[in-house]
């Protein structure tokens, strides 16, 4: 009867400890839920900035371009309205060619002054080499055929200025415009590095690269990435990137990411077209950062479009022409001689 209450006493003892442990991990485990709350609200924040500054440098990017694109429309409106005087010039020397027939040289001379004319028009208005060119080579073809020691002084100085249009460096507008527009197209197709698509194939060149990698060094780290990569490597896949950003893209920030860089190259087409150097080289950095960034480099295509955009940066657009000034004073030299 003594001994009862004594052993009742002493039985609840044990049963408070798990409660104990029971709520120590309860509280560790609402810490673990909050802590991890607390970095996914984080990272939606991070990545929501970092959308709303893609977004940022689109609209900038699109207010670029519009006004480039007004800046264009103004200048070629200026130049068309240059090529309607040239072509009102060109209509009066062509009456007054008609008008002056008076002799088959003084036909040539009226043809070769109009040639030299429209030559440096060329270089001046729209800085056309070629045409320039083959004006000049034409109106000396034509002094060829003419038999007059007068006119040795104005045939040596087309001459001249024939060499000096030969040694400006050529640069084909054209053909980087259209190199450009082909790079813009193919933006949609190129991986990502947040791509889970864009895995690189291993293929026997990569695999033979690896194995001679491996044996030049044979170190603890370098053996055991080799095991890591043949244990694991068709669940896990480890790359090495400047930006590791680019992998946490989400699909509205690559669309974001590639219609800047489609912009950007518009940008550039607009600035060549204008022969806006400075700005069609800042378009062209942007565009290989943007690239560089968030492309995977490794897969040709993008690999082929850098490639490219760095030849096209190596072009300069802004070329020092000559002036036809030997042409043009020997042909004021000779009006008033053969006026006479």
């Amino acid at each position: 009867m003594n001994e009862t209450p004594s052993t009742v006493a002493t039985t609840p003892a044990p049963e408070r400890r798990p409660r104990r442990v029971g709520r120590v991990l309860a509280l560790v485990a609402f810490a673990g839920i909050v802590a991890a709350l607390a970095y996914g609200l984080s990272e939606t924040r991070r990545l929501a900035h970092q959308v709303e500054r893609l977004q940022a440098d689109a609209t900038a990017a699109l207010a670029e371009a519009t006004r480039s694109a007004a800046e264009t429309r103004n200048r070629i409106a200026r130049i068309e309205e240059e090529v309607e005087r040239i072509k009102e010039q060109r209509a009066a020397v062509d009456q007054l060619y008609l008008e002056l027939t008076r002799g088959r040289d003084d036909a040539a001379l009226i043809e070769v002054d109009r040639l030299v004319t429209l030559a440096a028009q060329e270089l001046q208005v729209t800085g056309n080499v070629a045409a320039a060119l083959a004006a000049l080579q034409s109106a000396d073809a034509r002094l060829a055929r003419l038999e007059r020691p007068q006119l040795v002084n104005l045939r040596r100085a087309i001459g001249r200025d024939i060499e000096r249009l030969r040694a400006v460096p050529a640069v084909d507008l054209t053909g980087i415009a259209v190199k450009l527009d082909q790079i813009a197209q193919g933006v949609d197709g190129w991986p990502l590095l947040a791509d889970p698509a864009a895995r690189p194939a291993r293929t026997a060149e990569t695999k033979a690269a690896a194995d001679t990698k491996k044996g030049a060094d044979d170190g603890f780290v370098a053996r055991m990435r080799a095991w890591l990569a043949r244990e694991f490597g068709d669940l896990v896949r480890i790359r090495e990137v400047d930006t590791p950003e680019a992998l946490l893209l989400s699909t509205a920030q690559q669309q974001l990411v590639r219609h800047q860089l489609r912009l950007r190259l518009l940008n550039a087409r607009l600035a060549l077209q204008a022969r806006n150097e400075r700005m069609f080289r800042a378009d062209l950095a942007e565009a290989q950062a943007l690239i560089a960034r968030y492309f995977d480099t490794k897969q040709p295509a993008a690999a082929n479009a850098a490639l490219q955009l760095r030849q096209i940066a190596q072009s300069t657009l802004n070329v020092e022409l000559p002036a036809l000034n030997d042409s043009l004073a020997a042909l004021r030299a000779l009006r008033p001689a053969t006026a006479r």
